[in-house]
């Protein structure tokens, strides 16, 4: 088979032996240019029901849902059809055709090039051109967003027999999924196969199914005898050269917030392309983000593809029972497990912060220690939020009320107690020497109720925050580990961490954090101190060699909503170590 490719538009099609160029029938649009003439096929919303008819109802809605519309955007003129392909994380990601890479390659100037705009019924999502094989005819486009696809699988291809009913599937830019019937033929060109079905363009990188809804293949072009497909044998064999979603870093995203139609509320159930298990996700409308604490997004951020960063949702390491926790001895994870809360601070019925803290032996009760950034008021040092409110996830995942006992703002140090809990393992804050030994930083997330650690190492003094007894780890933390035990392998307590994005992880240390507690002692608990009387400019309480005359700041980044190609999202991987201020070395 020889092909040709149309000038300007990235599209090829077959020719004859003797080179004669196939053409389609086109219409004119009386401005010069030129749109093919869509054969019309079986459209899911139309009114012709007669293929959709003949397929089980689990099927017809799998089918349905498991092609999507790709175009280009700004009213260029290449469409065709996508096919879920995997879900990871916040990424949906698709299979096409490798046309529409030529296309975008072809008429690429800048990253916005690079976009594309898929369709999935009526909603308009924007995504972004991932890996490409010219040669072996595919593409793939990834979604930052969980969308409600049904994934194909690919882990054992079906066998292609010839006369076998098939379905082809393509994806409109109207929002309607259009199907045609053939069968399997015995013909073939290299690794292509053929059938009988009869498609146009829109099919393009569309999916072929039996009836039975066994992914058999992708759509590439028509021929005067039927349309070739690339076996879905043959589309896993290509894929093992592309680099899996559950290995790229992309900028991180919760699994809580995703684009999907403004107001609207929903179940998205997508398929695993590695198993049969169901996967449910809720996604909130727009005024549960204002709930939450965070700022609203727009209409048009949503359809840019825009990521909301810096949330307290935001995994970091390695989930429970995976990478670091496997080299924990079992009592070490479980002392872990029996001793982890997750904590949030509400104002009302609005959340202003989450983070997460440990039980531990003071004063001959179990206690939860975290950070004061949990009560710490946005853009004040020195002040708490007002009508304060504390939820405690325990680690039983039960959530109950906790009390504010103890709090030390130029620290970053709070104490919350919990009524009728008692952790059986409470963390032992206790000298110990000085070792720079491996280290794991374990946090919890509030919303969620995942567990998460992160390995590392500790490392110099480097100086970026204000207080001047924190020492840093290499463990790569997000908000959600703020107030989160730096533990050794041993599961002994070294410190509490901290968040910092341009060096490394922040902890203060078990001996800086055992002064703070034996100041809490003597002071009294929140209900007994008047702390709104303290001078807003003093640090109030401070250890002996500390010569502080104003309260250390502890910055934590706010919420926002970023492009996923913007650089202050894009991580390099190293961490810069500071000593006296001047940039030493990378890690």
């Amino acid at each position: 088979m020889i092909f040709s490719q149309e000038a300007g538009r990235g599209i090829r099609e077959p020719m004859n032996s003797q080179g004669a160029l196939k053409r389609k029938k086109i219409i004119s649009n009386g401005g010069g240019e030129t749109t093919e003439l869509l054969i019309s096929g079986d459209l899911h919303r139309g009114s012709n029901q007669c293929i959709w008819s003949q397929l089980s109802k689990e099927v017809a809605s799998n089918l349905s849902k498991s092609v999507v519309s790709l175009a280009l955007p700004n009213g260029q003129e290449l469409a065709c059809s996508g096919i879920a392909l995997e879900c990871v994380g916040n990424v949906t990601r698709f299979l096409t055709s490798a046309s529409l890479a030529r296309a975008l390659i072809g008429n690429r100037s800048d990253h916005d090039n690079l976009k594309v705009e898929v369709r999935l019924g009526r909603d308009v999502i924007t995504g972004f051109l991932g890996e490409y094989d010219l040669d072996h005819e595919i593409a793939v486009v990834n979604v930052m967003s969980v969308l409600d696809v049904h994934v194909v699988l690919l882990n054992n291809p079906a066998k292609l027999e010839p006369g076998c009913k098939v379905v082809a599937l393509g994806h409109g830019i109207s929002g309607d999924v259009m199907a045609t019937e053939g069968i399997l033929t015995d013909n073939s060109s290299g690794e292509l196969k053929l059938s009988t079905c009869n498609i146009s363009k829109v099919y393009e990188g569309g999916a072929l199914f039996d009836f039975g809804g066994n992914f058999f293949g992708m759509n590439l072009f028509r021929d005067s005898e039927g349309t070739f497909f690339l076996p879905a044998r043959m589309v896993l064999h290509w894929l093992t050269r592309f680099t899996s979603l559950r290995r790229i870093k992309f900028p991180v995203r919760s699994d809580f917030f995703r684009a999907v139609r403004v107001g609207q509320r929903f179940t998205a159930e997508v398929r695993n392309s590695n198993s049969n298990q169901e996967v449910h996700r809720y996604v909130p409308d727009m005024d549960q983000y204002e709930e939450l604490g965070y700022p609203k997004p727009s209409i048009s951020m949503l359809n840019d593809g825009m990521v909301l960063i810096n949330t307290f949702e935001d995994p970091f390491g390695d989930e429970c029972g995976e990478g670091v926790w496997r080299e924990l001895s079992e009592t070490t994870s479980s002392n872990i497990h029996e001793n982890i809360v997750a904590l949030a601070s509400f104002n009302g019925e609005t959340r202003f912060s989450a983070c997460t803290g440990f039980f531990i032996e003071w004063n001959g009760c179990s206690t939860v220690l975290t950070s004061a950034s949990l009560v710490r008021k946005s853009g004040y040092e020195n002040k708490i939020v007002e009508n304060l409110r504390i939820e405690v996830l325990l680690p039983t995942k039960k959530r109950v009320e906790g009390t504010l006992q103890h709090y030390d703002l130029h620290y970053n140090v709070a104490l919350v107690s919990v009524k009728g809990f008692h952790a059986s393992h409470p963390a032992k804050i206790q000298h110990l020497w000085d070792d720079d030994c491996d280290v794991v930083a374990v946090g919890y997330c509030f919303k969620s109720g995942k567990l998460m650690a992160a390995r590392g190492e500790q490392f110099g003094m480097p100086v970026t925050l204000d207080c001047k007894y924190l020492c840093y780890s290499t463990c790569k933390i997000t908000k959600a580990g703020i107030g989160g035990p730096l533990l050794d392998f041993d599961g002994r307590f070294i410190g509490m961490n901290f968040y910092e994005k341009k060096v490394g992880t922040p902890f203060l240390l078990w001996r800086e954090i055992l002064d703070v507690l034996e100041h809490f002692k003597t002071e009294g608990s929140v209900a007994k101190v008047d702390h709104a009387g303290k001078p807003s400019c003093l640090p109030g309480w401070t250890m002996a060699e500390d010569c502080s005359v104003r309260p250390n700041s502890w910055p934590v980044p706010e919420p926002s909503w970023c492009h996923p190609d913007d650089p202050k999202i894009q991580s390099t991987g190293s961490l810069a170590v500071y000593m006296n201020g001047w940039k030493e070395l990378y890690v």
